[in-house]
Formats: structure tokens, sequence, C-alpha cells
């Protein structure tokens, strides 16, 4: 079995062609090629696809122009915050969350007492 991945400019894997599932001969390898898929092993492509871990920023593997082999993708951009995290909450809608906070622990506290009545811990 043979791998044939494209990558984006970036090293980012786009999308994989396998042997014997996306071509049989040697003329549908090369149109693959063509488009510019490159063979790549199987170890390679089981770092691509995430099952070698995340690598060492938690965001997988891209591949390196110079080795050609996997590493370790950067990290993520910080997170923009969203217009919806900095607008004002009106106030009956922040009474309403905290009222159902503070079900959920009363909830809680009830089942507690409610299974050390049953006889559990």
């Amino acid at each position: 079995m043979e791998y044939l991945a494209k990558f984006d400019v970036v090293g980012h894997r786009e999308s994989t062609v396998v042997s014997g599932v996306h071509y049989e001969t040697a003329g549908g390898r090369q149109k693959y090629i063509d488009e510019g898929y490159i063979p790549i092993s199987d170890e390679d492509y089981q770092h691509y696809i995430g099952n070698r871990g995340v690598g060492d920023n938690g965001t997988g593997y891209i591949r390196d122009p110079k080795t050609g082999k996997p590493v370790s993708a950067p990290p993520a951009p910080p997170a923009e915050p969203s217009e919806e995290a900095t607008a004002d909450v009106p106030e009956t809608e922040l009474a309403v969350m905290e009222g159902m906070v503070d079900m959920q622990s009363r909830i809680a506290a009830l089942e507690a007492e409610l299974a050390k009545l049953k006889g559990g811990k």
C-alpha cells in the first residue's frame, strides 16, 4: 500500500489517496503526482492523521519543507474575544442564570443527602 498526500504551502495535509483504493495503475498514480501529490510513508501518514499524538503544541503535525518529514505544527493563534463575550448582559438574564447555578448546587446537595439516606457514601 502506498500513500500519496497533497499539502498546502504551510505544510498542512489537504488530502491523501491510497494505492488499491484510489488508483491501481502507474497511470492512475501519475495523475495524482501531476496534481501535486507526493509519496509519504505509512508512519508519516499516521502522524498527519493524528494517530501519533497532537505534536508539541497540541495542533498536530505539518510537513517540514526541508526534510519532508512531519514536524509539530505551530501553536494556534490566540482566540479573539467575540462581541458577544463583551456585550452587556441584561440584569434579568443574569439573575436567571445565577438562579440556575444556585438551583444546580442545591440539587447536588439534595442528591448527596439522598444517597446517604439510602446507605451510600
